[in-house]
């Protein structure tokens, strides 16, 4: 004796209708363009303030996003270098967090840091013959987009003037 069962015709519908959503939403994923790594630059070093015990800069970042997206910059770390006698001596850590950074656009970030001038004697100094301080920054900065988070390294070499304190005395 054979059996036959027979699939009301409304069934199969709801079956193929099920699997078709099924596989639209599996591969709704893999139609969305990867997220590109974003960069870090440091953009310059400025001289904000000097006092007999400390000097404030002021460290001006660029974060160049390329996605569609835009992204929290949760956190910035670096730490500032001088040069003297050609080895790279630290002067300073800097850290800070919590930036909107734009879908593909260019966001300005400054984060200033402050540095003892115990420390900053040794680089003005060697400066001072040379015209300015050359200044090392290296670090990385954590751009969180809800759905994948980048960690970025940064390293720039870059060359601070003593006018530049009196300039930032004039503008503000």
């Amino acid at each position: 004796m054979s059996r036959q069962t027979s699939i009301p015709a409304g069934g199969i519908r709801r079956t193929a209708v099920t699997l078709l959503i099924a596989v639209l939403l599996c591969s709704a994923g893999c139609m969305a363009p990867a997220l590109q790594e974003p960069t870090i630059t440091l953009s310059g070093v400025g001289i904000e303030n000097i006092t007999p015990g400390s000097t404030d800069l002021l460290l001006h970042f660029i974060i160049d996003n390329p996605n569609p997206i835009g992204a929290t910059l949760t956190r910035v770390s670096f730490d500032v270098y001088f040069i003297d006698g050609g080895q790279w001596v630290f002067l300073a850590h800097g850290e800070r967090g919590g930036f909107e950074i734009q879908p593909n656009a260019e966001t300005a970030v400054s984060i200033p840091v402050t540095v003892d001038n115990l420390r900053l004697v040794q680089g003005l100094l060697q400066g001072l013959a040379d015209g300015g301080v050359t200044l090392r920054v290296t670090g990385s900065g954590v751009l969180d987009f809800d759905i994948t988070t980048f960690e970025v390294p940064f390293d720039r070499t870059v060359e601070v003037r003593p006018g530049q304190a009196r300039e930032a005395a004039r503008m503000k």
